[in-house]
């Protein structure tokens, strides 16, 4: 058995990743996608026919990735997806000894990596697809977006308003918010999997499960009443219009703050999988699996 070998270890993540994303499981991600559709999409589609103006392609992916309700929908299917993550069985349990535990836990890391990421390209794709053919590209909020209210008091309280609030268009750009969303429920995704993982590694996967869906139900929970209790939850952090008031550029927890909260939670995770790996038991391999 070698030494630490990131070539090793980024061929064991391939090789998983490819398993992963023709599990049929990935049918789940149509039915998202329909959702998406027609929670996110169409509410602001609509409201752009009644201005007969188009809206920013990015619009509706920022729509998606600051909604309480999605936010909880997202992270709920990637459990899904991923409930089997990291796969140890007999066979694993040869390989991890064939090479070496720190290669296994890497390729494991760079597996999540890649099933994150590809979550959310599927959103992002499910969501500016649609706007090819009608939305427009830039840096700048739509009149959809930002004149709606005033144009249509009588329809000011509608969903498709509610789903991009002052919050939002009076703090940042278009292309800023997008890609701290982007980056944001990125990290969100990578808590759930990290938890995962080291749960598995104290073959406690059954309550690593429970536990992620508990981070996922009260972090919706908190935010839906706005405790300031929310924000000892991943879901707080990655709502960029939760940290800002409606008008003012104060922000009540910072974006940077968010980030420390995000790096420091998921280096304390994979500091716990090293230590936890290298006491790793092969015996009772069955006490790992659900």
């Amino acid at each position: 058995m070698g030494g630490f070998n990131i070539k090793q270890s980024f061929a064991s993540a391939k090789t998983e990743y490819i398993k992963w994303i023709c599990d049929a499981r990935m049918i789940i991600l149509a039915v998202l996608l329909v959702f998406i559709h027609t929670f996110a999409i169409t509410p602001l589609t609509e409201n752009a026919k009644l201005m007969g103006k188009p809206l920013n392609m990015l619009e509706p992916f920022i729509a998606v990735a600051n909604s309480n309700m999605l936010l909880l929908i997202i992270p709920l299917v990637f459990l899904t997806l991923v409930a089997d993550f990291p796969k140890i069985d007999t066979n694993t349990v040869f390989y991890i000894a064939r090479v070496g535990r720190m290669n296994w836990l890497t390729g494991q890391i760079l597996k999540l990596v890649f099933m994150a990421l590809s979550l959310i390209g599927v959103v992002f794709a499910g969501t500016v697809t649609p706007m090819l053919t009608s939305g427009y590209w830039g840096n700048s909020w739509s009149e959809v977006t930002t004149g709606f209210a005033e144009a249509f008091p009588d329809r000011s309280g509608n969903f498709g308003v509610s789903l991009l609030p002052e919050n939002l268009y009076n703090q940042r750009s278009v292309f800023t918010l997008a890609i701290q969303s982007y980056i944001l429920m990125f990290a969100y995704l990578m808590v759930i999997g990290m938890l995962l993982l080291s749960f598995s590694l104290v073959k406690q996967k059954t309550a690593g499960f429970v536990t992620c869906g508990a981070v996922i139900s009260m972090g919706a929970a908190l935010c839906a009443i706005n405790s300031k209790l929310m924000w000892v939850t991943p879901m707080a952090h990655s709502i960029i219009w939760l940290h800002y008031t409606k008008f003012f550029r104060q922000p009540i927890v910072s974006i940077t703050g968010s980030a420390v909260y995000f790096v420091t939670v998921l280096l304390l995770l994979i500091f716990f999988c090293c230590i936890a790996i290298s006491r790793f038991n092969y015996d009772n391999v069955s006490e790992i699996t659900m």
